[in-house]
């Protein structure tokens, strides 16, 4: 994840969760931004990173095409992500 800071109390420790960045000190939450996600895969397991992309899919529809696009960047033969293109 980008290293930001809390517009509210310039912390800039996260946790992230249902879609949103949130604050561990005063608890501002932020949406996640696709730049997030991106960042955030190199942090953690490609597993990982596939299941939540299509969580986000999932309960984001508006998002699902980019969403799925960086499925298919990871795992071209993804047979879940090719259903939201």
């Amino acid at each position: 994840m980008k290293s930001l800071s809390c517009e509210k109390c310039g912390a800039s420790s996260w946790n992230t969760l249902n879609g949103y960045r949130i604050c561990q000190y005063c608890g501002t939450k932020y949406q996640l931004t696709l730049d997030d996600i991106v960042i955030k895969k190199s942090h953690i397991a490609v597993n990982s990173d596939i299941e939540r992309l299509l969580s986000l899919c999932k309960t984001e529809p508006y998002n699902a095409k980019k969403y799925a696009n960086l499925i298919l960047d990871i795992d071209p033969s993804n047979k879940e992500a090719l259903k939201y293109l």
